[in-house]
């Protein structure tokens, strides 16, 4: 079913390079070979110069200088000469490995690290090198392996661990790197960064508890009480430990009367608890607070409403909320607007409508009010007040025309006048001043596509459709639109039914999306499966008659009759017939 709507961890370290340190870098190296490549034994008298081990350090030099210098093609060369003689020298593939990096030949790099790491097992610089190869190429537990021995080379030291955490979480092994942390903090009990470690990782986890007695040593030593408190308030609400939650929330109150979020988190916990009548005594005492202004009641309702919009038990509560403000400020078009903006949402759009003309009625001066008025006119078939509402916008803001001419694309679509949808919409569409503002042009494709669809042109409605994905890939409505279009017209069901299947798996309860999946699956003759797809969206949505009669055909497919029948039956009462 296609739908409508109006509004649409590189290295670990990069490898930098410091440019002051090179000279550093270049005499370690150096040492290291010379460490590597000579053992002779002292003795007494003049030293005679061993001039093979000399001129081996001399183009080992030579060769770490041209590293330095970006000549990664002659370094690997000079480094590969040295190896011939000295091929148990664990300084020469250490460095062979970093030139490779330096060409971004990783492959390479990570076989001469490997050798080095052989050759000299505790080396810590060439472990962490390996170690950081290994995680650049998602070999995650190649690397948790030599973190590990980094660890045990350096006891204590806090840096390792911290490494080996980080990479226990690169493979997603969670409860590993959490007890790392707990092991890290054994060194520094006070450290804030990893208590804070700690604390994601035990909320991650939902290790509550624990993330409680984490949050409650923060609170002790940190700076952000406040932020600190109202998260060990909503732990308490996540572990139904609702009176310290409430506690909670009351303390920070007391200190700090105008804190949005907190009042937020209050207000959440009466709707969550069910305990009207707290919710009502504390927004009574919210709008008493001397230090809460106008801005903040706003601020907090369309907060409220976001949160509505994931869980419809805090609509109403949102809508009195709205309505408390329009009582203390009657004649605020703005907030008339909001509340109407939540009867959308239930919804009524009836009550929304009125709320819309009072706002307008008090602020004519939002180009918003007129898009909410018009969009809830167009649902309501109240097209003479939507088409005065646009005439009106039209004269009053002559500097947003492109934004009124997809409003008025919309407006002529719902009428039923494609064609002048169809002709104005492909001005804006072409329009370069559009195409730089990316939501009304996604809106303008969108609406275009249906009326090409509507009109016949399938495959510019397909075009406009694959047009809007390559700006908005992640947009699940116009992926369900063209999974839709491509098995309307029986092209690339394979590519509908990923793209429908994706769908689904973001929003598994809405029964457009499940319709869509189900009619593709028909096409493909997939019929058992579109039985039970298409069985859900019906229930979802009984009164959708275009779902309904899907169903119809599946059944009729499978050979059974008698529903079947049931649904055609169901399907003429929906359209009225006898």
């Amino acid at each position: 079913m296609r739908s409508r709507i109006f509004e649409f961890r590189a290295l670990r370290n990069n490898w930098p390079v410091l440019r002051s340190l090179r000279l550093v870098v270049a005499l370690a190296c150096l040492l290291a070979f010379s460490a590597s490549a000579s053992s002779r034994t002292v003795l007494a008298g003049p030293v005679v110069p061993d001039s093979l081990a000399e001129a081996s350090k001399r183009e080992f030099v030579l060769a770490s200088l041209q590293n330095l210098r970006g000549d990664f093609r002659g370094a690997v060369e000079r480094y590969g000469r040295l190896l011939t003689t000295q091929p148990s020298n664990a300084a020469i593939y250490y460095a062979l490995s970093k030139a490779w990096v330096g060409l971004g030949v990783l492959d390479s790099a990570r076989i001469y690290s490997e050798k080095s790491v052989l050759l000299n097992s505790d080396n810590t610089a060439y472990l962490g090198f390996l170690a950081a190869l290994s995680h650049q190429q998602g070999d995650y537990n190649r690397a948790i392996d030599l973190y590990r021995q980094l660890a045990a080379l350096e006891p204590g030291q806090a840096e390792p661990l911290s490494s080996l955490a980080l990479e226990y979480l690169a493979a997603d092994q969670s409860e590993k790197a959490l007890a790392v942390f707990q092991e890290m903090l054994t060194l520094d009990p006070k450290n804030e960064t990893t208590l804070a470690q700690m604390l994601l990782m035990e909320i991650k986890l939902a290790h509550y508890q624990e993330a409680i007695g984490t949050l409650m040593t923060l609170i002790e030593q940190g700076d952000e009480k406040e932020k600190l408190r109202l998260a060990l308030g909503e732990l308490y609400m996540q572990t139904k430990q609702y009176d310290l939650a409430s506690k909670t929330f009351r303390e920070i109150l007391r200190e700090n009367p105008a804190s949005v979020s907190c009042w937020l988190a209050l207000f959440e916990l009466s709707v969550q608890t069910g305990n009207h009548p707290a919710f009502l005594d504390d927004l009574n005492r919210f709008f008493t607070v001397n230090q809460v202004t106008l801005s903040h009641k706003t601020e907090l309702a369309k907060l409220f409403l976001v949160r509505a919009s994931r869980d419809s038990s805090f609509l109403d509560p949102a809508i009195v909320m709205i309505g408390e403000i329009i009582r203390r400020h009657p004649g605020n078009g703005r907030i008339y607007a909001l509340r109407g903006i939540a009867y959308m949402q239930k919804p009524d759009v009836a009550a929304a409508l009125i709320d819309f003309r009072r706002a307008l009625h008090l602020d004519s001066g939002s180009i918003e009010i007129y898009e909410e008025f018009v969009t809830a006119s167009l649902i309501q078939k109240e097209y003479r007040s939507a088409a005065k509402a646009l005439s009106k916008a039209k004269k009053r803001f002559p500097s947003l025309s492109i934004r009124l001419q997809v409003l008025e694309g919309e407006f002529f679509f719902q009428r039923g006048k494609l064609k002048n949808a169809a002709f104005l919409l492909e001005k804006v569409v072409q329009s370069k001043k559009a195409q730089k503002e990316k939501n009304l042009y996604l809106q303008a494709c969108s609406t275009l596509a249906l009326c090409y669809d509507t009109l016949g042109f399938r495959d510019k409605s397909v075009h406009l459709y694959e047009t809007i994905l390559v700006r908005e890939p992640d947009n699940i409505l116009i992926m369900n639109n063209l999974a839709y279009m491509l098995t309307m017209q029986g092209k690339e069901l394979a590519r509908a039914k990923e793209l429908a299947l994706k769908v689904v798996a973001r929003e598994p309860a809405n029964a457009g999306y499940l319709d869509t999946l189900g009619w593709v699956l028909f096409s493909m003759g997939e019929y058992e499966e579109s039985r039970t797809v298409l069985e859900k969206a019906v229930e979802l949505a009984p009164g959708e008659a275009e779902i309904v009669d899907h169903l119809a055909q599946v059944y009729e497919k499978l050979g059974n009759s008698e529903h079947a029948l049931e649904m055609k039956e169901r399907l003429k009462k929906l359209k009225g017939k006898p």
